[in-house]
């Protein structure tokens, strides 16, 4: 079975999942802390239909992007430079810059970016670098409560 063929399953925060056979419906809370680190997990309803499920341990739900943006890093003396956001949650995001080498982890930096969307929201957050991987940086917004699941951030994270 391909990674197509898989269904993603949110993990609640005490490490239970919500699991609905797509044979028969049948639907069923199971501990799934153990499979923490695997993705992937084959499951066999009661009905005998197996079926694969990708288990999504993230805090907050991530969706993939395309998005072009600024970014100053304040850290670095105030150097500006182009970004294009590789993906978005409510608590952070992924990019990849030409610039990357100056950032390092830790960074105090301020994106900026237009949403897709109907309504091409304009987003400015301050964020901290947490990773450099090749030519992209994850960051994670400071204060990433203010925008609440019915912003405009929330709206397009979530659709």
């Amino acid at each position: 079975m391909s990674d197509e063929n898989s269904r993603k399953i949110f993990v609640s925060s005490d490490d239970t999942a919500v699991i609905s056979c797509p044979h028969c419906g049948r639907q069923k809370t199971v501990p799934v802390g153990s499979y923490k680190g695997k993705a992937r997990v084959m499951i066999k309803c009661g009905c005998k239909n197996v079926f694969a499920v990708n288990l999504e341990f993230r805090r907050n739900v991530r969706k993939k992007t395309n998005l072009l943006g600024k970014f100053t890093n304040h850290s670095q003396k105030n150097i500006r430079g182009d970004i294009a956001v590789k993906n978005l949650s409510m608590g952070g995001l992924n990019f990849v810059s030409m610039d990357i080498d100056k950032f390092m982890n830790g960074d105090e930096i301020t994106v900026s970016f237009k949403l897709d969307n109907a309504d091409r929201a304009s987003i400015k957050k301050d964020a901290i670098v947490r990773f450099i991987h090749k030519n992209s940086a994850g960051c994670e917004f400071e204060k990433s409560g203010d925008y609440a699941p019915g912003g405009p951030l929330g709206f397009y994270v979530m659709s």
